[in-house]
């Protein structure tokens, strides 16, 4: 009687050890999604105090001349990271233009009675217009704070900033934007001081995260190499290959995000 023909190792299913390489990879994967959970976490500030929906600020014009096309973009999230540091809330000119498509509004409305459509659809009370002139190295800067169900101006800042890097005049301007609501509101200012240190403690916890998760990534890299190098060494083709293509994506994913964490 013909003994049974025992498979070739290229058919046989995977063995004990690749079955363990594929769990301990299955774990690998677990520790670095939790590396990149608790950095995100560790990366994102406190969020404001909540204020009430009549006191949102919408941000609704900001203007630049004399500087390059994405510094009206910079300004503006100069402004709204200024007012969420002083516990602002704000509403950027995307969403307001968002609850305002199909409204009677225009984006010509700046000033007066039309400005009621901002109060009735999109729920500010109070919106904020900010025009920033580069002239050589000085920037002017006129800031304009009017109420939406009147459109008149309640407060208003003209000043300017002689011979200053265009970051600082960004950063100057966007904390008057601050001072003008708080005096408005008769609150406490925020100092420069304090506003660019949490600032900077923000970017410091993002590249501290950003980097946690890149080393995760790329031990997860080495770990899946060397273990699917062995398994080729067994002839465990299959899963050694697969073992190969994650190394070579964790690689890829842990040295892009290396490369971030330097950019911030």
């Amino acid at each position: 009687m013909p003994s049974p023909t025992r498979p070739s190792a290229s058919h046989r299913g995977p063995g004990p050890r690749a079955v363990a390489l594929a769990v301990a990879l299955a774990v690998l994967v677990g520790a670095v999604g939790t590396a990149f959970a608790q950095g995100g976490g560790a990366g994102k500030p406190a969020g404001p105090p909540t204020v009430d929906e009549n006191d949102l600020i919408g941000l609704l014009d900001v203007r630049v001349e004399g500087v390059s096309d994405v510094a009206a973009d910079v300004f503006a999230r100069h402004i709204e990271e200024s007012l969420g540091i002083a516990g602002l809330k704000v509403a950027p000119r995307a969403r307001l233009r968002e609850h305002l498509a199909g409204t009677p509004w225009n984006a010509a409305c700046l000033i007066g009675a039309c400005l009621k459509e901002l109060k009735t659809h999109a729920g500010v009370a109070t919106v904020i217009e900010a025009a920033l002139v580069g002239i050589g190295p000085s920037y002017h800067y006129t800031i304009t704070l009017l109420d939406t169900e009147t459109g008149a101006i309640l407060r208003q800042i003209a000043r300017k900033c002689d011979v200053c890097p265009t970051d600082e005049a960004f950063t100057n301007a966007a904390l008057d934007v601050v001072e003008l609501i708080q005096d408005q509101r008769g609150q406490p200012a925020v100092t420069a001081a304090a506003a660019a240190g949490q600032r900077a403690e923000r970017s410091a916890a993002g590249r501290r995260a950003t980097r946690r998760a890149a080393l995760a990534l790329i031990g997860a890299a080495i770990v899946a190499g060397a273990g699917g190098a062995y398994l080729w060494s067994r002839d465990e083709d299959r899963v050694g290959a697969a073992a190969v293509g994650a190394a070579g994506a964790f690689a890829v994913a842990g040295v892009t995000c290396l490369g971030v964490s330097f950019s911030f």
